[in-house]
């Protein structure tokens, strides 16, 4: 229905059925429901017919008022302060023949003393000849549309003042890409004002890498798709700024892409930090290659220089040892006890010199070794090691321990010389006791598959754990339990070329536990380790 169905309607219906008796009842019912409100006169401006409502929005008494005495109704222009003149009110202009359209008027008097903004509508009536017959008038109750409208208003303000005092740029194009809104912060952001901004494409803002990115940009944005992304402008004056952007699409009443909009932060601050970092972690990297080659080339020398130097003194040990030999059959019958105390000492250092050498050698060994790898079978490489050991003392009691089924991938001598050393200590540790304790196997740390070889023996103190893998670095005399002090520095250096960690517990008289990873850490092409399956139950030798 339009907006003037309602004033056709009355008209219509007054025209014919006005003086109809019987159907008088049935008109005033229509009337008096009518969501606006309805005020009818003659033409003599005599008020014949007035709704309640209408009543109620001109704040009327229930007598009708005279023409002459419009003037004391109360009635105002829209301004709520100019008193509105009889000659120039809706009704009376419409009682001259004129329809009048949407005239705002505000009424105040003793029964609304707050004042109503009003909007009226004024029609005249005719009968079936033609003759002006009288006037109507149609009111709205403008104040609530009033009070919408001033909300509105405000609403808008407050965003409006939230927009441009945002300290975030705020950017808005259209289906064409040209800029239709930006705020102060955006322009100060690019060195414009925003009436510079304002109906150019959002290209002319960067440089052309820029320019296909934008342009695959909002080609997304067409598509629904909103994004967050770091974005290269140009200032006016043609430096470079980076920003953080979040865009979204935004679309018509009927669903269709209307633009785009952003928020877009300075991050050219952020951008240069980042960059610093990058180039000192480019810096770093490069120091630490060249301090790694360094130290390659270092410990080559120092590796070459020890094989060297241990190589060259087993010559003179050799002809230590032999005089040493050779005094003993020819002349010890010549020597005092004293002398051949001191002989014996000689011969004593002179093996243990060449132990020592020996040790050396077989640790320089270790990094100059190329290493070959394959699926080594642990668990048969410790029962080999056990075997060996059982058959150099045969007399004591040792329980072995070893979990079948440990399958890794690695060089086997090199393996198997860490077996031989931990397997080694294991031994030697244990002899004090009636019945040796020794067991190989795995467990899980941390998420980590984790070998052992722990015994009963005679443990340590672990306040010195940090000089276990040291060179020549020993925890027991040498009188108590022999050795060279080598062959734990020579299992760690395996065990990392093989990407893996070892460490030690212990308590003195209480054993010792000593656990390797293998393949932690990547090994060089043609090394990766391969995964054990679940293990095997042990098996006891």
């Amino acid at each position: 229905m339009t907006a003037n169905a309602p004033a056709t309607l009355i008209r219509d219906t007054l025209s014919v059925e006005l003086f109809h008796v019987r159907n008088r009842h049935l008109i005033r019912a229509i009337l008096n429901n009518l969501s606006e409100g309805i005020s009818i006169a003659d033409v003599t401006g005599n008020f014949i017919y007035t709704s309640p409502y209408s009543d109620w929005l001109f704040g009327a008494s229930s007598e009708p008022i005279p023409p002459s005495e419009w003037h004391v109704a109360g009635i105002f222009r829209s301004d709520e302060r100019t008193p509105y003149p009889i000659d120039e009110m809706p009704i009376w202009r419409a009682l001259k023949g004129e329809e009048v359209r949407d005239v705002d008027m505000f009424v105040r008097n003793s029964n609304v003393p707050q004042g109503r903004h009003i909007r009226c509508h004024c029609i005249p009536l005719r009968d079936e000849q033609g003759q002006l017959v009288g006037g109507m008038a149609l009111i709205k109750d403008m104040d609530k549309v009033r009070q919408s409208e001033e909300e509105k208003r405000r609403t808008e303000q407050r965003f409006q003042l939230l927009v441009e005092t945002a300290r975030e740029g705020i950017w808005s194009i259209d289906t064409e890409s040209r800029t239709t809104y930006v705020n102060r912060f955006m322009a100060e952001m690019l060195g414009y004002t925003v009436e510079e901004m304002l109906g150019r494409p959002i290209f002319s803002f960067m440089d052309e890498e820029g320019r296909q990115l934008a342009a695959r940009n909002i080609e997304r944005r067409r598509q629904g798709v909103a994004e967050v992304m770091d974005f290269r402008f140009l200032r006016k004056d043609g430096s470079s700024i980076w920003t953080n952007m979040s865009t979204s699409p935004f679309v018509d009443e009927h669903g269709r892409y209307a633009g785009s909009l952003a928020t877009i932060a300075d991050v050219t601050a952020r951008r240069n930090a980042e960059e610093q970092v990058r180039q000192l972690n480019a810096e770093l990297e490069r120091r630490i290659v060249e301090r790694t080659a360094q130290l390659e080339f270092s410990n080559r020398e120092l590796e070459a220089f020890a094989y060297s130097v241990a190589h060259d003194l087993r010559s003179p040990l050799r002809s230590i040892a032999s005089f040493s030999d050779a005094l003993t059959e020819d002349c010890a019958d010549r020597l005092d006890e004293m002398g051949l105390d001191y002989l014996r000492r000689i011969r004593g250092g002179a093996q243990r010199m060449a132990e020592l050498i020996d040790g050396i050698l077989a640790l320089s060994r270790v990094n100059r070794t190329v290493l070959v790898t394959s699926l080594c079978d642990l668990s048969i490489l410790a029962r080999i090691v056990a075997g060996q050991l059982q058959e150099q003392q045969p007399e004591r009691k040792v329980r072995f321990t070893i979990q079948q089924g440990l399958v890794e991938r690695g060089d086997p001598h090199l393996l198997r010389s860490v077996l031989e050393n931990l397997l080694g200590n294991a031994w030697k540790f244990t002899r004090e006791r009636p019945v040796a304790e020794i067991e190989f196997g795995t467990k899980e740390e941390q998420g980590v598959l984790t070998y052992f070889v722990r015994d009963n023996g005679a443990g340590f103190d672990m306040a010195y754990q940090d000089k276990l893998f040291g060179v020549f670095q020993r925890l027991h005399a040498q009188a108590e339990f022999e050795g060279n002090g080598v062959g734990l520095a020579t299992v760690q250096r395996i065990i990392r070329r093989h990407g893996g960690r070892i460490w030690g517990r212990g308590q003195p008289g209480q054993g010792a536990c000593f656990s390797f990873t293998l393949n932690e850490v990547p090994l060089p092409p043609g090394t990766a380790a391969i995964t054990p399956g679940v293990p095997i139950p042990a098996t006891r030798l």
